[in-house]
């Protein structure tokens, strides 16, 4: 008899593959700038790149950065054209703030092991420029990294002190 169409192939088991887990993501590379490089940010920390462009609007003007209120307020960068300053925080909420003729916020929520960019410029103010701070972008940052210098807090430190 011949066979039919209707007869049954036989059944083969296959095992289940597991999926392959995704491979981490690759490190970003490291950024080179006028003062050495910026790479990635420490074991269980989250780092804020704070830079300030070099250009004529403000130059005589300072970009002073502070997190924290009354008793905890902490000076994180006092930046200058050209400088930038890498900033190592706690994962979590942080405000970050400038002031002056105004007060300029920016809140953030850091995660661990990321890194984050932020510009400092100054604006049109009534009587003088004004700070502010804004969120930027690694690739925005290295393209004028190469020209920008490391803010040495030493360095203000010694200034103050020749002023006062």
């Amino acid at each position: 008899m011949p066979a039919s169409a209707q007869e049954a192939a036989p059944t083969v088991e296959t095992a289940a593959i597991p999926a392959a887990a995704p491979a981490p993501p690759a490190p970003a590379p490291a950024i080179i700038t006028k003062s050495g490089t910026i790479g990635e940010a420490p074991t269980g920390k989250a780092q804020i790149v704070f830079w300030r462009p070099g250009s004529l609007m403000g130059m005589a003007l300072g970009c002073t950065v502070r997190e924290g209120e009354g008793a905890d307020e902490v000076e994180v960068a006092r930046l200058g054209a050209g400088k930038y300053w890498v900033h190592t925080a706690e994962p979590g909420k942080h405000v970050y703030y400038t002031t002056g003729e105004a007060t300029d916020r920016l809140n953030m929520e850091l995660e661990d092991g990321e890194t984050y960019f932020v510009r400092c410029s100054i604006g049109m103010g009534i009587m003088s420029g004004r700070a502010q701070v804004s969120p930027s972008d690694r690739t925005t940052f290295s393209g004028r990294a190469k020209k920008m210098k490391l803010w040495d807090k030493k360095d203000e430190k010694e200034k103050a002190a020749k002023t006062s």
